[in-house]
């Protein structure tokens, strides 16, 4: 990789901070996982030479995970043994970076870490899993209690409409039966006859 070579020819000088971790580590991780030995040879080298400025154990902290099992696996598995060392300088001077007296430290530290990272997420996400589980239930409620009101809201208006429309049957009837009894009687609204038209009939009124 260029520019783990490139990195290979700096000499660190100042202090390394977090910051510039953060923009090397990804890089070295990539490098170590290089098939081609004298890629994963420079990373450790790089390494080696920045973890010996590291200003503090914390900044160190966020990349343990990211290089110290992959710094391990060119320990192990690597056959040439000039890599191999390498990779065990670099393993060396992370691992006093990081504040660890040895590498089995380290790597139980960074398990621990990793293990206490996973274990928050799991509970975040059960946190959310559960947030959403009291929002859906409030939802169905709400809708549950959205349509009885309005099939309550449904009912009293078809009552209401069955109350008009008896009401308006009524009201026809009464009618009906108010002009068959006007039809039958032989006065009118008045009071005077339908025959003659005087309120006293005459002797020759046909209804008299």
């Amino acid at each position: 990789m260029k520019a783990v070579d490139e990195l290979k020819g700096t000499t660190f000088v100042s202090t390394v901070d977090g910051s510039t971790l953060s923009i090397l580590c990804p890089i070295l991780s990539r490098g170590l996982k290089e098939k081609q030995a004298l890629s994963k040879r420079s990373c450790c080298i790089v390494i080696e030479n920045m973890c010996r400025l590291v200003d503090s154990p914390s900044s160190a902290a966020p990349f343990g995970p990211l290089l110290v099992p992959e710094l391990k696996k060119v320990a192990e598995n690597v056959s040439f043994d000039e890599i191999r060392d390498a990779a065990l300088a670099a393993l060396k001077a992370l691992t006093k970076a990081l504040g660890h007296a040895s590498v089995d430290e380290a790597l139980t530290s960074i398990m621990a870490d990793e293990m206490a990272r996973v274990e928050e997420e799991q509970q975040r996400i059960e946190a959310e899993r559960e947030a959403e589980l009291l929002r859906e239930e409030e939802n169905r409620r709400k809708e549950e209690e959205e349509r009885r009101v309005f099939k309550e809201a449904m009912e009293a208006q078809r009552q209401l409409d069955r109350l008009a429309a008896k009401e308006e049957e009524e009201k026809k009837a009464e009618e009906i039966k108010k002009r068959e009894k006007q039809k039958k009687s032989t006065k009118g609204q008045g009071g005077k006859c339908q025959g003659c038209g005087l309120k006293k009939c005459k002797k020759d009124c046909l209804l008299k």
